[in-house]
């Protein structure tokens, strides 16, 4: 004889709640995505501007994996709609992407300087493969140990 209670609401049983349809709670995580989308859009930019400028893409991208966790979070808790939980985890990563690569650039400064003077210069293919080619030489040859 099972002494689990008619409803299915038992201690092994997975009661769904219900998602969120508070319109001002829905407004609120929304600008929130609206905000991931602008450090989105700002590390974006920034790998495509000249190099002091280009700092903004590592700031742009930490800022925007912070914002996505914090509306991740958010809405796994509050059952938030399925499209808020999904753009949060595609603005984590497309800003972790963009963040990453930006600090690369910063770190190998140098190297990332004399290939934008490279490419600028480039008029060919050969050319610009050749910047390629000097551009990973330099970057490995500021780590210690792997130059070629």
């Amino acid at each position: 004889m099972s002494t689990a209670p008619p409803n299915g609401s038992g201690p092994g049983s997975q009661e769904s709640r219900p998602v969120e349809t508070d319109p001002e709670v829905l407004r609120r995580w929304s600008r929130s995505t609206g905000w991931l989308v602008l450090a989105l859009v700002l590390a974006y930019i920034g790998l495509q501007v000249p190099l002091p400028w280009r700092l903004i893409t590592p700031i742009a991208g930490l800022a925007g994996v912070v914002g996505g966790i914090v509306l991740l979070v958010a809405a796994i808790r509050r059952r938030l709609p399925p499209m808020i939980r999904v753009s949060a985890v595609v603005g984590i990563l497309c800003c972790g992407l963009f963040g990453l690569t930006g600090g690369a650039q910063a770190i190998f400064w140098e190297a990332t300087a004399t290939y934008d003077e490279c490419r600028a210069e480039a008029l060919t293919q050969r050319s610009s493969d050749q910047c390629v080619s000097d551009y990973e030489e330099d970057m490995l040859s500021t780590i210690p140990g792997m130059s070629p």
